[in-house]
Formats: structure tokens, C-alpha cells, sequence
């Protein structure tokens, strides 16, 4: 009995097949559709990249410029070498402080009035220096100079010492549009050299320090660094206030053209 019962239900049972184990019918995956890239654009392993500007991909898609380089019509270049390569680089680019990366100097790019400031120095105002003018109080009254000045000064923390270290029978700071016994005034402030480092007042007989700031007489201030609003309540003019003599000045050198 115990048999057939057991037989009964065996026979009684139902095999099932798990869901998880049945087949389904084959489907072809969907193509992927290719990757389709813009003028002057290439696939770049999965990237449109603009061969002719692309720092990654420059020319084709193995050729990457250095961190010195920029990408200019397909070919690397050393970037930033002056300011008409700044703008053929980066064609909106505005005016305003650079750096050449290949070796750290600073420029100051006038896109506006295309021109090109390279320093801002300190030295005396009846010598010579080359490359290097005299300012008069009209370019410090001058807008795109001021920015320049504010810009570059800042950069330098200072005007570099171009006379090395020349003596000076004064420290009025003088002017090229200055007559004797004239000196250099913001503002009605009388215009002094200043240390570098303390911006305390510096009037000696010689000035042999490699930077120096401008010092304002009055106020006894010699801020660093200059805001840029530092010209706004400073016109500058030239009045009499020493003799004149061997006096410091400060001088601009800058260049037509971008180049």
C-alpha cells in the first residue's frame, strides 16, 4: 500500500522549467550610430576634437603641445611670446596682464590702442636708458597708462631699479614735462621713492636696491599693491617744490604694435 501511494503521488507531480532557464529568441543588437563631428573637427577616440586650436588633439589626434604651447592653426607653438600671439591664440582675449610661460616675464597687452607695456622703472631722470622714456604727469593721467601702471607695478611689487644704484643729489620724483625745481605730485602730494620691501620713505644719496615704490609725501602712505581705482582721486601734475639736480624718475617701457 505504502507503494502504490507513493507511486501515486510521484506520478501525480508536474516538471516545471524555471523562468530564469528558458531561452530566449535571439535579437540582433542596435548599430551604434557613428559619431558625427563638425568643420574642422575630427573623432578623436570617441571625441570631436578641433584639430586646428585643441591643445590635446593639435593637428590630429596623437599630437599633444606642451604646457608652455598653444595650438595655432594645427601646430604647436610657444604660447603667449608676446601679446599678438596672445590674440592669435585666443582671438577675444582683452587688455590686461600676461605671462610667457616659457620664461615667467610679464607683459601688459593695450589691445584697444595696440600697444605693448613691458616695465615700469625707477632712475635718474636726466640719463638715458634704453628702451626705457621718462613718464611725463600726462601719461600718468592717461587711462590705458594707469591701468598699465597698476597692472605691471603690482606684478613687480615696485618699479625695477634700471639706474643701478645711481646717486642722487634728491629724492623729488621728476617728470619729463617738468621744469626746474619742479617735481612729480598726485594729487597735490608730493611724489617720493620708497622702500621696496617697508614702503617707508627712502631719500638718500644713492639708491641701490633692486625695486622701489612711490612714496606720497603727504599722506605718508605707499600702498602695495595699488588698487585699481588707485589713480582715481590722483591727477598728477608738476609743481615747484625742490631743486632741481640729479633727481629719480620714473620711466616706461613700452612698444607700438603687439609684436
Amino acid at each position: 500500500m505504502v507503494a502504490v501511494a507513493l507511486l501515486t503521488c510521484a506520478c501525480g507531480d508536474v516538471l516545471k522549467v524555471p523562468d530564469a532557464a528558458a531561452i530566449d529568441a535571439y535579437v540582433p543588437d542596435s548599430p551604434v550610430p557613428p559619431l558625427m563631428c563638425g568643420t574642422g573637427e575630427m573623432n578623436c577616440n570617441g571625441t570631436c576634437a578641433k584639430v586646428m586650436t585643441s591643445e590635446l588633439y593639435c593637428g590630429n589626434c596623437t599630437t599633444q603641445c606642451s604646457p608652455t604651447q598653444g595650438c595655432l592653426a594645427g601646430s604647436c607653438v610657444p604660447a603667449n611670446t608676446t601679446c599678438a600671439r596672445v590674440r592669435e591664440l585666443e582671438p577675444t582675449a582683452t587688455d590686461g596682464l600676461y605671462t610667457n610661460p616659457n620664461n615667467g616675464v610679464r607683459f601688459y597687452c593695450d589691445f584697444t590702442n595696440s600697444m605693448t607695456y613691458d616695465a615700469f622703472g625707477f632712475g635718474a631722470f636726466n640719463i638715458v636708458y634704453a628702451g626705457y622714456t621718462l613718464m611725463s604727469s600726462a601719461d600718468f593721467n592717461s587711462a590705458p597708462v594707469q591701468k598699465a601702471f597698476i597692472a605691471l607695478y603690482n606684478s613687480q611689487a615696485g618699479l625695477l631699479n634700471i639706474g643701478g644704484g645711481f646717486a642722487s643729489g634728491n629724492c623729488c620724483l621728476k617728470a619729463s614735462d617738468a621744469a626746474a625745481g619742479q617735481m612729480l605730485h598726485f594729487n597735490a602730494h608730493s611724489m617720493r621713492p620708497a622702500d621696496a620691501n617697508t614702503g617707508a620713505q627712502v631719500c638718500l644719496s644713492s639708491y641701490p636696491d633692486p625695486k622701489y615704490r612711490i612714496f606720497e609725501l603727504v599722506v605718508n602712505s605707499s600702498p602695495l599693491p595699488l588698487p585699481d581705482d588707485y589713480f582715481a582721486t590722483r591727477p598728477a601734475t608738476v609743481a615747484t617744490a625742490c631743486s632741481d639736480s640729479n633727481n629719480p624718475g620714473v620711466f616706461v617701457k613700452r612698444r607700438n604694435g603687439l609684436n
